[in-house]
């Protein structure tokens, strides 16, 4: 470019590299508008009822959202009541057949839906926002990575009566302010009739329940010290039944290799294999949620490195846009050599 370093050249060589530099900006920007933006997808903790299959309910209700990785039969079933009108509330990766009750917002059905007695449904065209498959390993591995934590805090039990006879009063008190963790016999649980927790403000309580085959009820579940609901989680790691009944429970349960069948209220989330109740014998649940960021945990260890990263192929319209940018400097380029020429 010899010929464009003088007087008149100089300030075509400003030009031409100003122009090239903003279309590569503009290339760029392009690009990366073009590149598809993956949508997130849900995660268990994002609902307060998530079963890995299926969901079987007479009756009863569930305050926040549901997920199902089954089929899901309900009656008379009431979903959703307090979570947002605008929001996907219930999702179905199987069959759904419902009779009665009502869901607030909009229904994610992977197979085939099925109303009775029932108004007109708010179907969701969209994709599922839910991978069971990916997520259901997720959460067992969760569960068995929360199990292995060291305890933090005392467990304190006086039983009345003798062993066997529903006479055990529990106290757990936390001496952390963040994280406290209990481990709990479930034999010991199933004797229980008062379960009391000490936290103090802002602290959160694991408690892992050992067993395969977990039943509990007939006892008062209280929080003291400034926690609540939103403070506790319950994590059954190797339940495979889980049964509660007439009891309020206090916390979120975590419990994906069970089936679960019981009455009462569970004041929190549920996360489990299969969830089953009939008339007289359900399990309301409300729309109170864990505090702590638990129940979102990735539990697979990342030493793999990073796949690197992938260049977008811009749209043909994209294209278009580039080279009719790349024509206007070379025009620019010619005019302006002509110019310098005439000089």
């Amino acid at each position: 470019m010899t010929d464009l370093v003088g007087p008149a050249g100089f300030g075509l060589f400003v030009s031409v590299e100003f122009a090239l530099r903003h279309l590569a900006y503009l290339a760029a920007a392009l690009c990366v508008a073009a590149a598809p933006i993956a949508a997130r997808a849900d995660t268990a903790a994002d609902y307060n009822l998530f079963t890995l299959k299926n969901l079987t309910m007479q009756g009863n209700s569930v305050q926040g959202r549901v997920a199902v990785g089954g089929a899901a039969n309900l009656t008379n079933y009431s979903v959703a009541s307090n979570a947002a009108a605008g929001d996907v509330n219930l999702v179905v990766k199987g069959d759904l057949s419902m009779t009665g009750g009502s869901v607030k917002g909009q229904t994610s059905v992977g197979g085939t839906p099925t109303y009775i007695w029932y108004g007109a449904p708010n179907l969701s065209s969209a994709p599922a926002p839910v991978d069971f498959a990916a997520e259901g390993l997720r959460v067992v591995a969760l569960s068995n990575l929360l199990k292995t934590f060291d305890p933090v805090g005392t467990v304190n039990s006086v039983t009345w009566g003798g062993a066997n006879n529903h006479g055990t009063q529990f106290t757990l008190t936390g001496t952390s302010s963040g994280l406290n963790v209990f481990d709990i016999d479930g034999a010991a649980l199933h004797d229980a009739n008062t379960f009391n927790l000490v936290l103090g403000a802002g602290a959160t309580a694991l408690i892992n329940v050992s067993g395969t085959n977990v039943s509990f009820g007939n006892m008062g579940f209280s929080v003291s010290g400034g926690g609540n609901n939103s403070s506790v989680l319950w994590n059954f790691a190797d339940a495979t039944t889980l049964s509660m009944y007439s009891a309020g429970l206090t916390g979120s349960v975590l419990a994906p290799n069970a089936d679960y069948t019981g009455s009462g209220v569970i004041h929190g989330q549920v996360i489990v294999n299969s969830f089953t109740g009939t008339y007289g014998l359900g399990t309301a649940i409300t729309n109170d949620r864990f505090a702590g960021a638990l129940l979102g945990l990735d539990p697979f260890p990342h030493t793999a490195p990073l796949p690197e990263p992938q260049a977008a192929v811009p749209e043909p319209a994209t294209w278009a846009l580039l080279i009719g940018g790349f024509g206007l400097v070379g025009a620019m380029l010619r005019r302006r050599r002509a110019a310098a020429a005439y000089a």
